[in-house]
């Protein structure tokens, strides 16, 4: 067994968690609302400057590396804009208009977890810490880009539009250096490393399932918030 199928073996019910997730079965069953569809694109957008963030602190810490060239690839400025561009094309494609905004302001408390997560490791954490935190997130090449290419989704475009950025080579090869780094830091570490980065990754597993909760949920207020 790899140490990549270790921390997945340990993140076991959260995985399973993650990969069956109420909003994705509905979204492959052609039965998600377009408020639930919508909720999650919204949300996602600040978290896009937090998980860019914590990729530029691991490429500061691992610099000249194969996973620094695939990080800087995403990091690239055309493809953040063009990230945020896909997303607000989406959007307009359900006739959501306006700004779609990124700062702090507009996090959810789900959202802004995963991303303190995410900064945290990459500001505290070494090279195999970083790529443990970050490879749940990049595996949406396989829980959507996978599940759905090749596949017709059922509602509206968007829907296929945006399930069919995760079938994209670069994504691709973002998730493969995440884990090519886990291996290599695994077995230079000792038995706490490891364990620490299994922790690292379960938690980026439970953030996952937590921000597709509140999308499904629509729960999206902080405490204390009312309807205006």
């Amino acid at each position: 067994m790899t140490f990549v199928e270790e921390c997945r073996d340990h993140a076991k019910g959260a995985w399973l968690a993650y990969q069956h997730h109420p909003w994705i079965e509905a979204l492959a069953a052609g039965e998600l609302p377009v408020e639930k569809f919508v909720a999650f694109q919204v949300n996602d957008a600040p978290y896009i400057v937090d998980l860019h963030r914590s990729l530029a602190l691991g490429v500061a810490k691992a610099p000249g590396t194969a996973w620094a060239k695939a990080a800087t690839t995403v990091l690239d400025d055309v493809w953040v804009l063009g990230e945020i561009d896909a997303k607000k094309e989406i959007l307009a494609d359900l006739g959501v208009r306006g700004e779609l905004r990124i700062d702090r302001a507009a996090y959810i408390p789900a959202r802004e977890a995963y991303a303190n997560h995410l900064v945290r490791t990459a500001l505290e954490g070494g090279i195999g810490d970083i790529a443990s935190a970050l490879l749940p997130c990049a595996m949406f090449t396989q829980v959507i880009g996978g599940r759905f290419k090749g596949v017709r989704i059922d509602g509206p475009a968007a829907y296929q539009k945006w399930a069919d950025i995760y079938v994209q080579r670069a994504v691709h090869r973002m998730a493969e250096a995440h884990a090519t780094v886990m291996e290599h830091e695994a077995a230079r570490t000792d038995d706490a490393g490891r364990d620490h980065m299994k922790l690292l990754y379960l938690r980026s597993v439970q953030h996952q399932v937590d921000v597709f909760d509140a999308a499904w949920d629509l729960d999206v207020r902080w405490p204390g918030e009312r309807d205006e």
